[in-house]
């Protein structure tokens, strides 16, 4: 798996905890899903906006690309707004700096989610889990924590995300600490090669006979 770093100015360092995954998607205009660059834009604007300043630290595009971030796990981003969530018996507010939030692209109203965000959501989300401790009943979607808002909608699969955190059918690996994420020729682009052991997702579920020869293949690795 690869992550695409290009840094947003909209953050805090007051980050308190990643006890959190808030779940949310880019939403859509006249019935025309928002596009990747258009999210990234809101995010990181050519021109400082005075208002609307959000980001996210993780976006899924719906093509099978490289995942985005933009934020690092350890900063505020602002995704959540006004938000409540019970974590570990209290209840806390304004959630931004107890979360990472992650933006698929798509309107969960409207469209369904790809095979490939699927998959790279719970790749990614199983680091993150296993990476800040996050129990699965921390997974929340921005409808959950913020009534108001309707991401990432019905047309989300709940239990097709929830089945894959907790099945080994998709590997993980570690994730690069922030200290690896050096951006070497200043452009705000970082590239991080796939680990040998993770399968980068192919946008399609495998057929029984590419399953088979993967077991085979691994066991001679």
């Amino acid at each position: 798996m690869q992550i695409e770093w290009i840094e947003s100015q909209f953050f805090h360092t007051d980050k308190i905890a990643n006890e959190m995954i808030i779940v949310h998607h880019t939403g859509s205009n006249n019935g025309k899903i928002n596009s990747l660059q258009g999210t990234i834009s809101w995010f990181k604007p050519d021109v400082w906006r005075s208002t609307n300043q959000v980001s996210a630290q993780y976006i899924i595009a719906r093509e099978e690309r490289r995942i985005i971030q933009m934020v690092r796990d350890e900063h505020t981003a602002w995704h959540a707004g006004r938000s409540s969530w019970v974590i570990n018996g209290v209840q806390r507010e304004n959630l931004n700096n107890r979360s990472i939030g992650i933006e698929l692209q798509g309107d969960g109203q409207l469209f369904r989610y790809t095979n490939f965000q699927y998959e790279a959501l719970i790749w990614l989300v199983k680091q993150k889990m296993q990476e800040f401790n996050i129990p699965i009943e921390l997974i929340r979607g921005h409808e959950e924590i913020t009534p108001r808002k309707p991401d990432p909608g019905p047309l989300f699969d709940w239990d097709r995300f929830r089945s894959g955190l907790t099945s080994a059918s998709v590997p993980g690996a570690d994730m690069p600490s922030d200290d690896e994420l050096v951006d070497e020729d200043g452009d705000g682009i970082i590239y991080l090669d796939e680990d040998e052991n993770v399968r980068i997702p192919s946008g399609k579920d495998r057929s029984l006979l590419e399953t088979f020869f993967d077991f085979f293949a691994g066991l001679f690795k």
